[in-house]
């Protein structure tokens, strides 16, 4: 016969369990720590960051990005100084977090300045 075990009946300490707003706000306060530091890239940064934790490799974010492998190293190593991580994992668990920010931001840094005359008249 198998009997559930009680945490009084085993040695060792067990955190209580947290409510769930104590969990969201917790992960609300990542989310923001999070976007703070998105907003510190510059836009192409942003880019690559984002491509980055879309699993892209350097070679196929140049590609997507139409420039060099080299000038996408150094965007990803000026993004990782700003980010404060060391690794690939810390920036994409950062981009995971704030990623509304990122998707914002995106959009944004891949709008064109100039709109052809087409886009501009209404259809009435």
């Amino acid at each position: 016969m198998i009997q559930s075990v009680a945490p009084s009946m085993i040695s060792g300490s067990f955190s209580a369990p947290i409510s769930d707003e104590v969990a969201f706000r917790t992960w609300m306060s990542r989310r923001d720590a999070a976007r703070q530091q998105i907003r510190r890239l510059s836009r192409r940064e942003v880019q690559v960051v984002q491509l980055v934790s879309n699993g892209l490799a350097n070679k196929s974010i140049a590609q997507e990005l139409q420039i060099s492998v080299k000038t996408i190293e150094k965007h990803r190593a000026n993004a990782a100084r700003k980010l404060g991580v060391n690794s690939t994992a810390e920036m994409v668990r950062i981009s995971v977090l704030a990623d509304h920010e990122l998707q914002e931001r995106n959009r944004f840094a891949n709008q064109t300045y100039f709109e052809p005359a087409e886009s501009l008249i209404s259809e009435n």
